[in-house]
């Protein structure tokens, strides 16, 4: 698995809530597949509010090609940021993002809700 970084890490009671920098786009598209509903309603209201045009009834495939045009960072190099939730269970994936300020505005969401 290509080089991950942690941005973010904090814990609420027995959860923790990490945000990973990753290069990989098939972990990262992995991620994208284990979010709920909401976690994309809200990846939706997000990247309109940056200038995305997704229309209302935008479907995955929508939201997934906005973060990746977000991600490029070069001509063949993509990085995202991959929310996980960890308690007493393996780690769960539940948000994925092209920028920063995005991944960490759910990740303190996460907190809030935990506390």
């Amino acid at each position: 698995m290509p080089a991950q970084e942690v941005f973010f890490a904090e814990k609420a009671g027995e959860r923790e809530i990490v945000v990973i920098k990753t290069y990989d786009s098939h972990f990262a598209r992995e991620a994208f597949d284990q979010m709920s509903e909401d976690a994309k309603a809200v990846l939706a209201e997000t990247l309109s509010e940056e200038g995305a045009t997704l229309e209302a009834d935008s479907g995955d495939e929508d939201l997934w090609q906005a973060i990746e045009e977000g991600a490029r960072e070069d001509w063949n190099s993509f990085s995202y940021f991959v929310v996980q939730e960890k308690g007493n269970d393996s780690p769960q994936n539940v948000f994925v993002s092209s920028g920063w300020p995005t991944a960490e505005r759910f990740a303190k969401r996460q907190l809030a809700l935990a506390s």
